[in-house]
């Protein structure tokens, strides 16, 4: 008898998945909403979630097992927050998605972190860090407010609960999926490295 074999995850789309999720059941097509994904993709992903025992489905939609839900406290604890933002002067595309990460300033390539995002279908990637209370581009001294006050009001806003240390990672594209997928990609490079 033949076993059957499950495809491996592509861990960084499994990861927004998840992350979707960590709240309250949610319905495939909720997820391709909010996702920015295609409902294959989505489909795919939430099989081999299944196989693995991260997620169960039901007539309320997909949910997170307990084993999901520990995986998930253990590999996205570190991420406050995600959500789409509509920069003025610092937009480099059509759609932007940012999240932030407690603890991640330091001690990550901000060139390899970009070409990350561009291979997923980014077309750029912007880093900032808390630091001395006020947004700066990671590597830089001067705060963004001092040259983009608009900018860093708008993210400050959209992430209240920065403090010193705390990244914010935005990736851009031509559509939100593209967008996510880039910045799904980052953040499941720099959890990995946080979480270890």
């Amino acid at each position: 008898m033949a076993s059957h074999v499950v495809a491996p995850l592509r861990e960084h789309i499994a990861y927004q998945l998840l992350y979707e999720l960590r709240e309250a059941p949610v319905g495939r097509r909720t997820l391709v909403e909010r996702t920015g994904l295609t409902e294959s993709v989505v489909r795919t992903e939430l099989e081999k979630l299944e196989a693995q025992k991260f997620v169960s489905f039901s007539k309320l939609g997909t949910a997170l097992t307990g084993r999901g839900r520990r995986f998930l406290s253990q590999r996205l604890s570190s991420i406050a927050g995600v959500r789409d933002v509509q920069l003025q002067n610092l937009m480099l595309d059509r759609c932007a998605r940012a999240a932030h990460i407690r603890g991640a300033a330091e001690g990550f390539s901000t060139w390899l972190s970009r070409d990350i995002a561009v291979r997923e279908g980014a077309t750029a990637a912007l880093f900032l860090s808390k630091r001395a209370d006020a947004l700066r581009f990671v590597g830089e001294r001067e705060a963004l407010a001092k040259q983009n006050p608009d900018d860093s009001e708008i993210l400050e806003r959209a992430f209240p609960s920065l403090h010193d240390g705390d990244l914010i990672v935005i990736a851009f594209g031509p559509s939100r999926g593209a967008a996510a997928r880039g910045l799904w990609a980052v953040l499941w490079e720099l959890t990995s490295h946080i979480n270890r």
